[in-house]
């Protein structure tokens, strides 16, 4: 009886010894974010991960997810040296960050080379490439088309240019649009209390028109005078025309939205979060069909549709004590297979359309999948207009100032003392402060035949 008892608490001990071993062999990697609309999902992927690859690689993932104090809590972490493994990486910060040692390179972990691949083509310089090193990847878009009311088109005798439409075709269709509806609705939508709205619903889209949208990246000088005649076409609206919504001038972002919404406004410029706005924050009480952004030529665009990206995570200098679990980790939450989750609940426009493809059904958020239909696509670049010191108004303000009424008429000749003041401001900087803003070799922002 002693020896089987001897025997059995032999065994329970090596048991425990054994289960603490394997205690010690789990690698928990930390994650942290300020995507709060994704947690849900997130949290099941990441219980997936934890109970499949994570029991079988010994990893556990621990992620938690921040609110507005995220930007506050990573740089101080960061300072500390309590940074975790990876954190959502964010532009504004990530040049300070890769200058300090704070984040790593993906070439530090071996076998990442496969991963960067797959993003041949849809990485930019101080988004994703900093110092020549790639840090980061982009997950998502924002992509930008217009919306227009149905029933207003329909009121007018108008068709609705799913297939396509021009500048010059926006104003002709604001215009009849305005007439038939005899003061209850008008023709355009303008927000010149919101200045980003010009960034989001005409500069940034503008680039498949121009190529840029506002600085030649390889040419080295802003180039806001390319804008010229989409600006004609909304300065004729707005003080020719009379096709605008009234009060325009003082309207904000949320306002001009919410007139769309009520009916009242025939076309706006929209970005793919404007698929929520109109689905939840502004619920539309028309009819309302997501179309493509008008070309300055009949021919169409000439460049791919520009879409702004949007950075999921980076590696902290922490992942390097264990860089083969950080980078199956890591690998993970770029999987195809988590993005197209993402997706199907109308939550990500995954900026791989190998993602979008592998969905295994279409997002029930109207208007989503179109917007996240872009057939040829180019990754915008920043601009250096952060590093400048610019005399005189912003390029943004010289807009409203014309769209207003308040700078006259001549639209180009403007347009061109405004590229002179940055371009003048542009001499300050130093060639390699430059060439951070040049695309990155072999990019091709000409749309392909």
């Amino acid at each position: 009886m002693k020896k089987t008892l001897a025997l059995v608490l032999a065994l329970v001990m090596l048991a425990g010894l054994c289960a603490f071993a394997h205690a010690e062999d789990v690698t928990t990697i930390y994650v942290w974010s300020d995507n709060a609309h994704e947690k849900e999902l997130r949290n099941q992927q990441i219980e997936e991960f934890n109970n499949t690859i994570g029991k079988e690689k010994g990893i556990f993932i621990q992620y938690t997810v921040y609110g507005s104090d995220y930007s506050d809590a990573i740089k101080i972490a960061a300072k500390n040296d309590e940074a975790p493994d990876m954190f959502r990486a964010d532009t504004k910060w990530m040049q300070d960050f890769v200058d300090a040692g704070y984040v790593a390179p993906l070439s530090k972990f071996a076998g990442s080379e496969e991963l960067v691949k797959k993003y041949d083509g849809l990485l930019a310089k101080q988004y994703h490439i900093f110092n020549g090193d790639i840090y980061t990847l982009p997950y998502n878009l924002t992509t930008y088309k217009f919306v227009v009311n149905v029933d207003l088109f329909k009121a007018a005798g108008l068709e609705v240019p799913y297939d396509g439409w021009t500048w010059a075709q926006v104003r002709e269709y604001a215009k009849k649009i305005t007439d038939v509806s005899a003061g209850k609705a008008y023709g355009f939508g303008l927000s010149l209390k919101s200045a980003w709205t010009l960034s989001s619903y005409i500069t940034m889209p503008a680039g498949c028109n121009i190529g840029h949208y506002g600085y030649d990246w390889n040419g080295g000088k802003f180039n806001f005078a390319a804008l010229t005649p989409i600006i004609e076409e909304v300065y004729g609206m707005a003080q020719v025309d009379g096709t605008v919504f009234p009060g325009f001038e003082g309207l904000d972002g949320d306002g001009v939205r919410a007139q769309f919404s009520e009916g009242r406004i025939g076309i706006m410029g929209a970005a793919s979060f404007d698929a929520a706005v109109y689905n939840e924050q502004f619920p539309a009480k028309c009819e309302w069909a997501v179309v493509p952004e008008p070309s300055i030529s009949a021919d169409g665009y000439p460049y791919k549709e520009f879409v702004q990206p949007t950075q999921l995570l980076v590696m902290g200098k922490k992942a390097l004590e264990h860089p083969e679990k950080a980078l199956t980790v890591f690998e993970y939450f770029y999987s195809d297979e988590c993005a197209a989750a993402m997706y199907e609940q109308g939550l990500y426009v995954p900026i791989r359309q190998e993602a979008i493809d592998m969905a295994t059904k279409q997002p029930d958020a109207k208007g989503f999948a179109e917007f996240a239909n872009i057939e040829q696509k180019f990754v915008m670049g920043a601009m250096p207009d952060t590093l400048i010191s610019l005399e005189g108004s912003a390029y943004r303000d010289v807009i409203i100032k014309l769209l207003s009424g308040q700078a006259g008429s001549d639209i180009r000749a403007t347009m061109e003392e405004c590229d002179a003041r940055y371009n003048k401001a542009l001499e300050a900087l130093t060639p390699e402060q430059l060439d951070l803003f040049r695309l990155p070799e072999g990019t091709q922002v000409e749309r392909a035949k």
